[in-house]
This record gives C-alpha cells, structure tokens and sequence, in this order.
C-alpha cells in the first residue's frame, strides 16, 4: 500500500475498507464502482492485477475511491476534481480507458490526455414514487418459458455483443418483469441487486411497435413500488441525454451525466 498526494492505494481489496465504506455510503451514485469490486471478489480477478484506492482529504477523512478492475476501464468513484486530476500521476501507467461522472472523467483526462467515447450517460434518481395511468394488461414476473423471446430482446438491444447466458442468469435470479397484454409480452424491466442502500433498474425495453402506450412507464411503476416495498431506499436508473426521460413523471430526477474516456496514445 501506498500514500501519494492524498491517494491511497492497494492491490488486495481487504485492505480497501475505508474506500468501499465510502462508496457504500454513497451507493446510489457509485453502483458501476461497487459492483466492479463485488465481481471482483466472485471471481478472484484475472490476468491484469486490480488496483483499488481512496482519497484521503485535507481534514483526515476519506473523500473519494476508484476501482481499477482486471477486465473494462479504471471506474472513478465520487471524489473531489483535484483528486481525479492527481490520481493519474499516482498510476503505476496510464489506464487504456476510464469512466465517471463527466467533471471527474475531464478532470482525469487534464493529466492523462484522452477523447470521450460512446455515449454521455444520464443517472436518475427516484425522489418521490408517482401514480401514473395504467394501460390495459398487467405486470408479471418473467419465467423460463419466456426465455426465447428475451434472448431475441436482449440480442437486438446490445447489437449481438452482449455476454452469453445473461438472460438465463437474469431468469434464474428472479429479476425480470413483463408487461403482457391481449396475450403478448410488449415490455421487460429488470433491476440488479441491491448494494448498500440502491439499486439500478435495468433493463428497461418496449418493442418498437407497442411504445408510446404507457406499457414500459406502468412496469418500471410497478418494479420501483415492489422494490420500496422490501426496503429499498434508493432506486436508480441510466439513459442518455437525449432520452426524454419518460419516468421523471414517475418522480425519478436526474442527478448527473457520466463518460468513458479512452487514452490518447
């Protein structure tokens, strides 16, 4: 372990508890960073060594955390702008990719030049649950005998690059939920697991020819009601800006946009 300009770093994630007890307290704005450490410690990690840090402030407490996974971008927790832009310098090399909150992900790249790429990310939070009406039909769960078609879903929305066996996975975990009506399943919505205090919605999808009717609205209102129900006290989800962010009539509000950088060689 190491202590340069206010950063902290380790290669064992036992020794990363002052930065996951930060993040958790914050878990609703640092579910990417959270879930790359939770992966890690179910897979043992891989070829690339994991770097884990936190940042420790003027005043002795810890203000900020970052999760260098073996596979994917280095992950910028919440942290202070001087901190992001000092962590490069703390590298033991410059990171292929990163992502973060987009002021974070800037200043990151002030150090460590590189060039915004994929699309600008916009994080929602819920506030206040909302009725909305209810289009005809109602929500399920989803069961295996709908795994085909979710699997069909699933390949259209990554474009075929999405991991094999996702859907199973999802299945087998209980997460899925269906809008069926007139005897057709028009919409699915997801959420993963809880981690700290949150959890994500996700995924959230309408077939083309049944949007605009109110089907995907009612079943992320029926999720989200489900998810309050059993105690969760922070429910996020992610679209881009330039999604009209139907559910902040369900009472989600944005909190911020987030980016990928990768390096310039």
């Amino acid at each position: 372990m190491a202590l340069t300009s206010g950063w902290s770093l380790a290669s064992d994630p036992a020794e990363f508890v002052a930065g996951e007890e930060f993040l958790l307290a914050r878990a609703a704005t640092n579910l990417p960073v959270l879930i790359a450490l939770s992966a890690h410690r179910d897979s043992g990690g891989g070829r690339t060594p994991p770097l884990f840090g936190w940042w420790t402030g003027p005043e002795g407490t810890v203000g900020g955390a970052f999760v260098r996974p073996s596979f994917g971008p280095l992950l910028l927790g919440d942290m202070p702008l001087e901190a992001a832009a000092a962590l490069p310098g703390c590298l033991d090399g410059a990171p292929h990719a990163w992502e973060g909150r987009s002021d974070l992900a800037e200043a990151f790249a002030s150090a460590c030049p590189g060039r915004p790429v994929g699309h600008r990310a916009r994080l929602h939070r819920l506030e206040t649950l909302r009725t909305c009406s209810t289009p005809d039909g109602f929500a399920r769960p989803a069961t295996p005998t709908d795994h085909d078609l979710l699997d069909r879903w699933y390949e259209a929305v990554t474009r075929g690059h999405g991991t094999p066996g996702a859907v199973a996975g999802r299945l087998a975990s209980g997460d899925l939920n269906l809008w069926e009506t007139g005897g057709r399943v028009v919409a699915v919505a997801g959420h993963g697991p809880r981690i700290g205090s949150a959890v994500r919605l996700d995924p959230i999808y309408t077939t083309h020819e049944h949007r605009g009717h109110g089907y995907a609205t009612a079943l992320v209102a029926a999720v989200t009601r489900s998810l309050l129900t059993a105690g969760v006290t922070e429910v996020v989800h992610v679209t881009t800006p330039a999604n009209p962010a139907t559910y902040q009539r369900l009472g989600y509000r944005p909190v911020a946009d987030y980016l990928t950088f990768s390096r310039i060689a």
